[in-house]
């Protein structure tokens, strides 16, 4: 496939990023619990969705309508479960995700948007937009594990400043604003 031909999939951010079927082949590993045969039932799965994108001459899809895509097929090929996991695990995280909210030195609450840290994160620490994203994600979901709903800009930052921190991504410098 050439590189102009390349699907891009939009994040809820919209950003957007080519396919990977072995990002999507994990993730449907993982919603299949690691069972026998899964790694491969999942690796078949997306490259079958990524045979789909490819012949449909799409150039952009949403991640929504992708998990749509990977829901279906699993039912179709009789992983209910698995995918009323997905299903179930999507809507927790939405409901968790718009109960956050970041308290500001100046006093402003937001919602929580975990594009504004991948973001700083790029900035302030000279990331790749893929790393910045990745690691603003396992902010995200500390949070959510954590089930907070009121946090202070600097708890996320500290969060952030920590993960760089141990990957060796940084001289320690953090980020403190």
């Amino acid at each position: 496939m050439s590189g102009s031909r390349k699907v891009r999939i939009v994040k809820r951010d919209g950003s957007s990023e080519p396919y990977d079927g072995a990002k999507l082949a994990g993730t449907v590993y993982r919603a299949m619990w690691r069972g026998p045969g899964g790694r491969q039932c999942a690796c078949h799965l997306a490259v079958a969705i990524g045979i789909h994108l490819r012949r449909s001459h799409l150039r952009r899809i949403s991640s929504a309508a992708i998990f749509e895509m990977v829901v279906l097929a699993l039912r179709r090929v009789g992983f209910t479960e698995p995918a009323d996991r997905m299903e179930a695990h999507h809507r927790r995280r939405a409901r968790l995700r718009g109960g956050l909210r970041v308290h500001h030195d100046s006093g402003q609450v937001s919602l929580w948007d975990k594009s504004w840290l991948g973001e700083l994160g790029r900035r302030s620490w000279f990331l790749s937009r893929p790393t910045a994203r990745i690691l603003a994600g396992q902010v995200e979901c500390e949070l959510l594990e954590a089930d907070v709903s009121d946090l202070s800009r600097q708890d996320v930052l500290e969060r952030l400043n920590r993960l760089v921190s141990e990957y060796g991504l940084a001289d320690a410098v953090p980020v403190a604003r």
